[in-house]
């Protein structure tokens, strides 16, 4: 076990990639670990850093994918679920039980928001090293009884089912701890690049490797004097040490410090020991001139769209002044990323800046999910006017044209029909001539066919009722649509559209293995495919590596870009103040990491939001190699706004706050 650290202005994964090329001298096969947000940008810049710019033998990956790597023998052939599978679990077996046999949740036992807290604290108790049945512990009777008989209802029908649960991370410590792995464990090496804390899974991955023979070699940021400090509480550097002393202690090997000593202090390095210092109450005499103020700017403006504009502006003149920059050498970082979503696109468009935004997007307000949507409330509310408007207004239902649609609904509206009864009937009042008859009972057939097939379903074995939704997904023409909107858009909106209907399918598969041989009535099975595709997420890959990456600022590393732009940091944005929404309150957290044994730890948000957000800052202000541009609009959605604590303090050391109009 080898502990690394460095200061903020030497590259962490430089110094990392030399120890990975010394492993593989060695005869190693190298794992190079980085957290799930930079695995993907780790790759590049580790690629960037080796002496060949290539290699066999180092892999650049993230804890949980590990396992594909290693050779895994006898383990049970077991199916997987993913979080949709999962909350379909929950939802089959919150619904076998009757609301009187639980004593807080039974009200709230099919809400989709209740079962997504459920997942959410089942893969948190999984990722802390906990099993179900340390929530014993709880103080609360009622609490602790409903989540005990929900937990082993679930628990119980996933091993009933040979269904595997929990994360890829848990198989691979299961498949170590039962001695299943037959990869040569001496010729494997660990790199760990980009951790400030571990989960408890995380930490014991790290534990079985390390007894195992693997050699590990872990890096942090940090400052000298914050390392040597007896008292950590309150620095900039608190997320950091705390994690290498944790460690040194753990595994009885101390730190080295691989600082670089800088000939010339920069404008980002003088930030950081301003703040470094003003946290840690010493005294530091240091002076910011005309140059570092224009390395490190901030900016004030009006609105958030003159903040986009000004970016858009500035990336352009620089491009225009100097030939060598391209899009890849910047970068903008968000203070809210759904708060600038749409103004970006708009603004980045007609200034012909190709940018890629790297989230996953919701299928909440697809119109996919609306038709799904659409169909479950036709069923629940047996044809409401609005629902059957709604579905044809999704574009996917039916090959009828928009003329056909907007007659349709002209007359329904215009006479007031209501119901399925009424639907069913002829219509036969044309108002003096005024609607085509003919036209509009060619119509109601056409719509309503599919529907009163798809409505006589019986509850069914779960095989019948998808055959039955694929006929009806037929004859409604539900593929052809989608392919007719997609044919026209442009390559990359094709792709999503492409994503879209994956996801989709996904959810189907996922239900198709949840309910095998189980009879299931259509209403459940809508409701259930529409929670997992509201709950579903898709996300599409940069077309081209020469694009501005857009992302939220707390996901940045330290010197990611040549030009950074973090726009957005009001107070409400900067810092992030992480709320507990889960089922579980702090203190009960607190008491069941205290009842659990060591290394069984549940995430405490309220504790680690001060080590966390100072830390991000510190990463923020150093996230620039050549300038970085801090930015607060005045008003942040329509709403007045002030500007974040932190970039007064940067004020306050000599930086200069510009105020920039369009």
């Amino acid at each position: 076990m080898k502990l690394l650290y460095t200061d903020i202005r030497t590259s962490l994964t430089e110094i990392l990639t030399r120890e990975a090329e010394e492993l593989v001298a060695a005869g190693k096969r190298v794992f190079y670990i980085a957290p799930n947000s930079l695995s993907f940008e780790k790759e590049r810049a580790v690629l960037e850093c080796l002496s060949q710019q290539a290699s066999f033998a180092i892999t650049v990956t993230r804890f949980a994918q590990m396992a594909r790597y290693l050779v895994l023998n006898d383990l049970p052939a077991k199916t997987s679920l993913d979080d949709i599978g999962l909350g379909m679990a929950f939802y089959k077996c919150l619904a076998e039980l009757d609301s009187k046999d639980l004593r807080v949740y039974g009200a709230i036992k099919q809400d989709p928001q209740f079962i997504q807290q459920l997942i959410e604290l089942y893969h948190e108790m999984t990722k802390a090293q906990m099993s179900f049945l340390d929530l014993e512990s709880l103080a609360d009777e009622d609490k602790r009884a409903d989540l005990l008989l929900i937990f082993e209802k679930v628990t119980a029908y996933l091993n009933q089912g040979q269904l595997a649960q929990g994360s890829q991370l848990s198989h691979l410590i299961e498949a170590i701890e039962n001695n299943k792995v037959s990869s040569d464990f001496t010729k494997i090496a660990l790199v760990i690049d980009g951790f400030t804390r571990f989960s408890g899974e995380e930490e014991r991955i790290v534990d079985l490797l390390h007894s195992k023979g693997v050699e590990i070699v872990i890096g942090a940021y940090a400052s000298k004097k914050a390392y040597t400090s007896p008292f950590s509480e309150g620095n900039l550097y608190q997320a950091s040490v705390e994690f290498l002393h944790h460690l040194a202690a753990k595994y009885q090997t101390p730190a080295q410090d691989r600082s670089k000593t800088h000939e010339k202090i920069d404008s980002f390095d003088k930030a950081s020991r301003l703040l470094e210092s003003s946290y840690d109450f010493s005294e530091l005499a240091l002076d910011v001139d005309e140059k570092d103020r224009e390395n490190l700017q901030i900016w004030s403006c009006l609105t958030q769209k003159e903040e986009l504009e000004l970016v858009a502006r500035s990336i352009r003149q620089k491009l225009h002044a100097n030939p060598d920059l391209s899009y890849k050498h910047f970068r903008i970082l968000l203070g809210d990323v759904p708060s600038y979503q749409l103004s970006l696109k708009t603004i980045f468009d007609q200034y012909q800046i190709p940018f890629y935004l790297g989230r996953s997007e919701s299928m909440a307000h697809h119109p996919l999910t609306q038709f799904v949507e659409s169909i479950l409330a036709l069923k629940l509310y047996r044809f409401r006017q609005e629902d059957l408007i709604n579905l044809l207004r999704t574009g996917l239902y039916t090959d009828l044209s928009q003329a056909d649609i907007d007659a349709f609904e002209q007359y329904i509206r215009y006479l007031g029909i209501n119901g399925l009864p009424a639907f069913q009937q002829t219509f036969t009042k044309s108002h003096h001539g005024k609607f085509d008859l003919g036209r509009l009972n060619a119509l109601r057939m056409r719509i309503l066919e599919p529907l009163e097939t798809l409505f006589a379903s019986r509850k069914q074995k779960t095989e019948n009722l998808l055959k039955k939704w694929n006929s009806f997904l037929k004859e409604s023409s539900v593929t052809k649509q989608l392919q007719d909107l997609t044919a026209t858009m442009e390559a990359v909106e094709q792709e999503r559209q492409a994503e879209v209907w994956k996801a989709f399918c996904h959810v189907l598969e996922q239900f198709a293995t949840v309910f095998t041989g189980s009879q299931v009535s259509l209403e459940d099975f809508l409701a259930l495919l529409h929670s997992g595709m509201s709950l579903s997420q898709y996300r599409t890959i940069p077309a081209t590596v020469n694009t501005v990456l857009v992302q939220s600022y707390d996901l940045i590393a330290p010197l990611t870009a040549d030009f950074v732009y973090a726009i957005g940091l009001t107070q409400d944005h900067l810092p992030k103040i992480a709320q507990n929404t889960s089922l579980l309150t702090d203190e009960e957290r607190q008491n069941l990491n205290q009842a659990t044994e060591e290394g069984a730890q549940l995430l405490i948000a309220s504790s680690e939001n001060l080590k966390k957000n100072r830390y991000t800052m510190l990463s923020l202000v150093n996230s620039a190699r050549m300038q970085l541009v801090l930015s607060s609009p005045s008003l942040f959605n329509e709403s007045e706004s002030k500007e974040s604590a932190y970039l007064q303090e940067l004020v306050h050391f000599g930086f200069s706050r510009k105020e920039k109009r369009m």
